[in-house]
């Protein structure tokens, strides 16, 4: 599919979009093959989130990274062209994928505190692509982001709250911004800028997951920076 101008105008403007149903053939099949790779045990790279909270059923369920360079079906569905077009399109520039996350989001499960990833990935342009696998409302830590927030640059970065977030560092967060949850449908995707602030909180309910397929795409030109001291989670002080 081709993006429409006004949607194009969106992600420029407010630094995401949110394509509904792109993807939405293979929610179930792709819930069914990563549940049953989570089952096969530990991958390379799991994270469970910091330990401080050992309850929490991210530990049990610990989000994959980087699937894409040990399996097929991860590959296949990471260069999808699909997703390559639209993401192309809004950086304008030939994608090339660098990151690939599952996001396993138990019952109970913490969320990830605010933050750009940009913080982590430091490579300009970039453009994250979250596929909702789940429906994705309030009481499962819906994907909450700020609009607008690419266009404060890459920001400071600050510790954050544990008991609720899986990682230890967030983004300050600028007092006037405002935070938009986002309902989607399994099968529904946000492409959002590498600057845009995002995140989630805890999955409250006792029976629903909130499962994501996470991909991160440079451009072909895309050129690394270094982040000034303070706005790196590398730099954070705890």
């Amino acid at each position: 599919m081709r993006l429409t101008e006004q949607q194009i105008n969106q992600y420029n403007t407010f630094g995401f979009i949110v394509v509904r149903g792109l993807f939405e053939p293979l929610a179930g099949s792709m819930i069914e093959h990563y549940m049953k790779m989570r089952a096969e045990g530990s991958k390379p790279g799991d994270t469970g989130g910091t330990m401080d909270v050992p309850n929490d059923p991210n530990h049990e369920f610990p989000r994959m990274i980087n699937m894409h360079d040990w399996d097929q079906s991860t590959q296949y569905w990471s260069t999808a062209s699909e997703l390559i077009h639209i993401a192309g399109e809004l950086i304008n520039d030939k994608p090339v994928l660098c990151q690939t996350m599952l996001y396993f989001k138990p019952p109970g499960g913490r969320g990830q505190a605010l933050h750009q990833d940009q913080q982590y990935i430091t490579t300009d342009p970039l453009i994250g692509v979250w596929v909702a696998l789940d429906k994705s409302d309030q009481s499962v830590g819906q994907m909450i982001v700020i609009p607008k927030s690419h266009q404060y640059g890459l920001l400071e970065v600050e510790p954050a709250d544990t008991s609720i977030s899986f990682t230890n560092v967030q983004s300050v967060i600028p007092q006037d911004a405002e935070q938009v949850g986002l309902d989607m449908e399994p099968g529904d995707v946000l492409f959002f800028d590498g600057k845009m602030i995002h995140g989630s909180y805890r999955n409250s309910t006792a029976d629903r997951w909130r499962r994501s397929f996470i991909c991160h795409y440079i451009g072909e030109n895309s050129q690394s920076f270094v982040a000034p001291q303070g706005k790196h989670v590398s730099h954070l002080k705890v």
